[in-house]
C-alpha cells in the first residue's frame, strides 16, 4: 500500500505510477473532492479527504498501515499525516515543498524504523524508464492545453482547485 498526498498534477503521475508501473495499492489523499473524485476514476483504491477523515486512523484500520507515502502536497499537515499513516519499516518521500518545517515524531521514526526522505529530481535512467512507461500507455500526463489569452482564467482555476492534471500554456499561437 502506498499512500499519495496531493492529487494535483505530480499527485496524478504518481497515481500513474503506482497503479500501472508497480501494481500496488493507491490510497490517494487530498483536501479537494473534486481531485479525489479525479483519483478514483484513476485507479486509487481508497480516496481520503483529511478534513472530513483522520488518513493515520483510516489506513492503520483498514491496511495497517501503508508501506510508503509519497508526499506532492505542500501543506505541512500532509507531511504530518504521512508519518503516522505509515507502518513500521515505512518510507515517506517529501516531494512538495511547504514553506514551513515537518514537526516529526523522533520517537517514532526511531522505533518503527521509518524513514524520510526527499525527492526532486530523477537520473537519465529514470528518463528513459518514464519515457517508455508513456510509449506503452502506462503513464498518461493529463493536461489541457490553453492559449496565454486565458492565463489569468488559469490562475483562478488554479486556486480553486479546479484543474485536472496539469495546465499548458500554448506560446506558439499567441
Amino acid at each position: 500500500w502506498i499512500i499519495i498526498s496531493g492529487m494535483g498534477g505530480l499527485g496524478n503521475l504518481a497515481l500513474q505510477y503506482a497503479k500501472n508501473v508497480f501494481n500496488l495499492k493507491v490510497i490517494a489523499v487530498d483536501i479537494n473532492e473534486a481531485q479525489l473524485d479525479f483519483a478514483k476514476e484513476m485507479g486509487a483504491d481508497i480516496c481520503i479527504n483529511p478534513l472530513n477523515e483522520d488518513l493515520a486512523k483510516v489506513a492503520q484500520e483498514k491496511v495497517g498501515g501503508a508501506h510508503a507515502a509519497v508526499v506532492t502536497a505542500v501543506g505541512k499537515a500532509a507531511f504530518n499525516a504521512a508519518v503516522d499513516a505509515v507502518r513500521a519499516g515505512g518510507t515517506i518521500v517529501a516531494v512538495g515543498l511547504p514553506v514551513e518545517s515537518m514537526d516529526l515524531s523522533i520517537p517514532r521514526l526511531v522505533l518503527d524504523g521509518i524513514q524520510v526522505i526527499g525527492s526532486l529530481v530523477g537520473t537519465r535512467q529514470d528518463l528513459k524508464e518514464s519515457f517508455q512507461f508513456a510509449a506503452e500507455g502506462k503513464v498518461v500526463p493529463k493536461f489541457e492545453m490553453r492559449s496565454m489569452e486565458d492565463i489569468n482564467d488559469i490562475f483562478t482555476e488554479m486556486e480553486e482547485g479546479k484543474i485536472k492534471g496539469r495546465m499548458v500554456i500554448d506560446l506558439k499561437n499567441t
